[in-house]
């Protein structure tokens, strides 16, 4: 078994991203909502914050509010003219509808492409701000297996931020997806049958020797907590002796899912002008 880290590629995004930054000529600017009181989701915006800093982009968080004062507090930031982007980190605060968020939110300064004019441009196959996990999904696959063309990829989970956005992706990049989800039926007859299959369905051992065949590239985009520390939904200790290829978690997507985002925040302010 090959272990992928995604901080090499990461790296080079990143390069792309801050000479985009210098070539505008200024800092944009994003704020970022999350819960705070989570404390792997405090750090994670942590670590954002400072690669953000790196890039030559001005990024703060905050936490989110309670949730009746989410929707209000989007609408002031969509208004904010000092503003290039504005993220808010899933989950969201319990009762918050995703599709108003991002209608209060606008497609403007949406850089996580939930609003329906950037997710419908990306259904009709036209340029599009893709959220950032997906877009780092379809970059991996391609630095590990190379060209996509022609190739299988079976996706595991079917949610609005990765799979539906990630099977657009693959498409447009000429592969043959599978989108798979919660009730799926066999899902190992789907997975055994891929090159690439691409889970993010938060099932801890999910995957395991039965759905693999050998040679397979597996993208690990879960964050599950496990005993001792965070695991994905690929079972290792029991792939340990096969020919397959698996992201780490969590530093095989993570910090390409990073350093996408930060490209998309650098794209808006681009887009916005000087």
């Amino acid at each position: 078994m090959r272990i992928f880290n995604g901080t090499a590629l990461a790296a080079r995004l990143n390069a792309e991203t801050q000479a985009r930054v210098a070539e505008l000529g200024r800092a944009p600017r994003c704020r970022v909502l999350l819960d705070g009181s989570n404390a792997g989701m405090a750090a994670y915006g942590a670590r954002l914050a400072d690669s953000a800093v790196a890039a030559g982009i001005d990024l703060e968080t905050e936490s989110y509010p309670q949730a009746a004062e989410v929707l209000p507090r989007l609408a002031t930031l969509a208004a904010d003219a000092t503003l290039d982007a504005v993220a808010t980190l899933y989950p969201l605060p319990a009762g918050v509808d995703p599709l108003q968020a991002a209608l209060t939110l606008g497609a403007a300064k949406d850089i996580d492409g939930l609003h329906p004019e950037n997710a419908g441009l990306l259904a009709l196959g036209a340029p599009a701000r893709a959220p950032a996990t997906a877009r780092a999904c379809r970059l991996i696959a391609e630095d590990i297996a190379g060209p996509l063309t022609g190739r299988e990829v079976v996706l595991v989970g079917a949610s609005r931020i990765v799979g539906r956005p990630l099977a657009q992706l693959l498409l447009d990049a000429g592969a043959t997806v599978t989108l798979t989800h919660a009730d799926t039926r066999d899902l190992a007859a789907h997975t055994r049958g891929a090159e690439i299959v691409i889970t993010a369905a938060g099932r801890a051992g999910l995957i395991g020797p039965d759905h693999l065949a050998d040679g397979t590239v597996v993208l690990d985009v879960s964050i599950n907590r496990g005993a001792h520390g965070v695991i994905g939904d690929v079972d290792l200790a029991a792939l340990a002796d096969r020919d397959v290829t698996v992201t780490h978690v969590p530093d095989g997507v993570g910090p390409v899912t990073t350093g996408c985002l930060l490209a998309n925040i650098a794209a808006t302010a681009c887009e916005a002008g000087s």
